[in-house]
Order: structure tokens, then sequence, then C-alpha cells
């Protein structure tokens, strides 16, 4: 989302958009445990082998070992966290991925506040920017951003018949049938939206979706009916963030499980034969009575699974769920530009720009995002002639972004379906097949693209992999 997206917070409304490290390195032949490595040789023994380390593995593994199930994470990267990575700019802390938490995302707020971690808000906006009629950009105060708002509802229009159920998607499918097929540019000639009003509302629609032609209307019905269809909501999601960021969260969480993890040891096969599950990462074989499969949609298609998957895995994998062309960047710029909230045109190199919380000694961070494939996002000279056309006169002194559509452990970013996926596809995928159980927020039916979702998610394959584990792995 807005797993790595935008909301807002402002005095006047309560609500305006804003957007806003690696746990310790053990090579492919150890294991982690409560800080202490080992080695073993030949093919390892367990219970249950939880495939990534995100936040919808480590929940699972969590969980697998308050059943008494002997679990063991394999994380292809270096850190835990998957889509979630907080790090460090122009010396300020910063997330190039997942950011924020809200009273209603209650697993992960409840996480937060059970572990002690503090909390913040994000300051409000100064002033914003928008596309004008003659094709570029002019500064606008805050309360332009109702017209935004305005344009936002008008998509989402109907949303409380066909989406009633926030947790239960599928729970008016006959509704559903025909709105399920609608991108959102589809729905933006429905409303016949001219341009002008298109590129003011693309920030909150199209860039979300990864283009007005790719995201599908129910994605953004989904987290509508999650944020009890009013916009406060919508934009206040993405406003409170943990202190010391989410991968602070997940590091705590994972040392609390106890649960063994193997960093640098990406998956590259998994068989199933009926009885048992061999799975291979780093040159290593494990060996396991079932397998959550904890990696993001995208990620799918990059394993081998020997036995095969059902057709709706891999075309679901092959369509993406995380949006493939996703990228956030971090700008320094010179000297104090105050607050700004960009709102970028649609197709534009950047889709939305904004102040990062805390200042350099140099001046102004900016956090951009972008869905457009051809911003490379670590060029500092595309990056300045982007920010020339919204922001004219600010001079970018250095740039740091992620490609999350290049990553090959995500191979996109946050969450957003297509037309079709969801009563297409969801239910399939979050099915068992035989020993192998699949998990993250692309799959949560609640908040999908968040935290929360991949909590949530976790929390169910583990219940369900914990069944198939069969007999207990001898220590």
């Amino acid at each position: 989302m807005k797993e790595t997206f935008v909301g807002r917070a402002h005095a006047s409304r309560r609500a305006i958009l804003k957007a806003g490290a690696a746990a310790g390195l053990v090579g492919a032949a150890g294991v982690a445990s409560a800080g202490t490595a080992f080695a073993e040789a030949g093919p390892r023994s367990y219970d249950v082998i939880v495939i990534g380390g995100g936040f919808a593995g480590v929940t699972a593994a969590r969980e697998l070992k308050k059943k008494g199930k002997r679990a063991l994470i394999l994380e292809a990267r270096n850190r835990v966290g998957g889509r979630a990575w907080s790090s460090t700019f122009s010396g300020v802390p910063v997330e190039f991925g997942a950011t924020w938490i809200h009273p209603s995302q209650t697993l992960i707020w409840g996480e937060v506040q059970r572990l002690g971690i503090a909390r913040v808000d994000d300051p409000n906006p100064e002033y914003t920017v928008f596309a004008t009629e003659s094709g570029g950009y002019a500064r606008q105060d805050l309360a332009f951003l109702e017209h935004q708002d305005a344009l936002l509802r008008r998509f989402v229009e109907g949303a409380e018949q066909y989406m009633p159920r926030a947790y239960d998607p599928f729970n008016r499918a006959d509704l559903l049938a025909d709105v399920d097929k609608l991108t959102l540019g589809d729905r933006a000639r429905q409303l016949r939206l001219t341009t002008l009003e298109q590129n003011w509302v693309s920030a909150t629609t199209g860039a979300y979706g990864g283009g007005f032609e790719r995201g599908s209307l129910t994605q953004l019905a989904r987290w509508w009916a999650l944020c009890g269809y009013n916009t406060e909501t919508f934009h206040g999601i993405n406003v409170t963030r943990p202190v010391g960021g989410l991968s602070g969260v997940i590091t705590k969480l994972l040392a609390e499980s106890g649960v063994p993890i193997v960093y640098n040891a990406p998956v590259t096969k998994v068989a199933d034969n009926g009885s048992r599950v061999q799975v291979t990462a780093g040159g290593q074989v494990y060996d396991a009575g079932s397998v959550v499969v904890a990696v993001p949609v995208n990620v799918w298609n990059s394993i081998n699974f020997t036995a095969g998957l059902p057709a709706e895995f891999g075309r679901l994998s092959t369509e993406t769920v995380g949006v493939p062309t996703a990228k956030k960047i971090l700008i320094q710029v010179q000297g104090d530009i105050g607050r700004p909230l960009v709102n970028g045109k649609s197709g534009a190199p950047l889709d939305l720009v904004l102040a990062n919380t805390d200042k350099s000694s140099q001046g102004t961070v900016l956090v951009a995002f972008s869905v457009n494939p051809n911003l490379d996002a670590n060029n500092l000279s595309q990056v300045q002639s982007a920010i020339s056309e919204v922001l004219p006169g600010t001079k970018v002194l250095s740039v740091k972004g992620h490609d999350w559509g290049k990553d090959p452990y995500a191979k996109g970013a946050w969450t957003f379906m297509r037309p079709g996926q969801l009563l297409r596809s969801l239910r399939a995928v979050r099915q068992p097949h035989g020993r192998l159980v699949f998990a993250g927020s692309d799959i949560a039916t609640g908040w999908a693209g968040y935290v929360d979702g991949a909590i949530e998610s976790g929390t169910q394959a583990a219940a369900v992999a914990a069944g198939l584990s069969g007999y207990a792995a001898v220590a």
C-alpha cells in the first residue's frame, strides 16, 4: 500500500495525504536463534518450514512454536521484514517500505502496544501542489484537497452495497461480478472524468494501482470498506508510525518467538512427495511435514514447485498482485522548502512527493513514490528534472531509491489486485495445496497491502500448516 504508500492528516480536516535495520547476519549454512548461530550437516528436519521472513512468515513461525511445532524460517535476504525495511538516508531514519499503523488495524496495533513500542504521528503538510488546466502544476492551499476527496468518493460510490463486510470481500459476490471486471480507468470513464479530474485524483487511485489501466476498482473499494467508507480514515491510516520503524517491530517479534532463521537462503525448489516436503535453499536441503510459503505472490513463479501448483497460483503470480513498477525514493534537497504535498499527474515520473518527518543538516528530505517504468530511482539527473517540474527552483543534492519491481525477492511493492483477481483467484490461492500453505499480505481478506493483513494471513496459515505437519521432527 498501500504497503509502501501514503496517507494524510491535517488540522482543519483531521485527514490529509502523507507518506511517508537489518537484523544480524548469518550465512546460509547457519541457523540463528536467540542470537546464537549453529551449523548442521545434511538435511535438516522440522515440523514446518516457513519460507520468507516478512511479517506473515515471522507470525506463522511464532504461532507454530506456540502450538508446540518445531519451525524454521528461511529468508532470502540478510534481514527480516520483507517489504518492511527501515533504514537511514542523509543522517535521518527513513522507511523504504511499509511505514504506518492505525488503531483500526487491530493486529499490528495490538502487537506494538504489547511490545511497549512508542508511536509518533507525522506532522501535517503545509501546502499542496496539483496539476493545472494548462498542463503544468500550481501550488494550492490545503483546502484544495477537498476537490480530490470529492472525486475519490465518486470513485467508490456504491461500495457499501457491493462490499458491505470489510473482512469478507466475497459476501456479495453476486453484486461484485460486474464490478470486479473494472479497472480504475474503466471507473473514470464511467464517471466521465475529465483529464484534469483524473490528474487530481491519480495519487489516490491510479498511482496506488500501478496505473489507471492496471489496478482494479474492487481493490480500492476493499480499503474503502475497511476505512468505514470515509475519507478521513482512508487518509488517516497512514499517519502513525512505530518509533524505530516496522523493522524494529518485526525484529522484536522474531527474537521473542525464539524460532531459528537462516539468512541469505533464497529458496529455489520445493518438493512435496505427499508425506514430507523437501525445501532447497542456499545450497542446503531442509525437510518438513508441511511448508508455509510466505513470500509475495509475484515471487511464486520464481520457485520450482516440483509437484506443480494449480493453474490459478501461476496465473496470479504472472499477472502480479504487488505493483510491479513501484519505486520509493528518498531525496535530499537544499534548504528548508517547508512541508509540501505534491500530487503528480497520471503517468508522471513522480506520483506523490512529500516531506520526510525529520529534516537533515542539509535541508529538507523528500519522500517520493513512482510507478513510472521509465524512471531510474537512483538517477539524480532524472529525479532533479521531475522535482523541478513540480517544485520549481528546488535543488536536489542526492537521492536513494529502491525499485521494488527489480527486487528479486519482491518483484513489486504494495498490494493492488487487478480486475478479476478478487473473485477468480483470491479464494483459490488461500486453500492449501498438498502440504503447502500460502500466506502473505497480498492474499489477506482484511488489510491486504498492510502489515495487519500479513499478520492475519500468517496466523491463519500457521493453523493449517500445524495440522498438516504430521509427526514431530527429532530435535
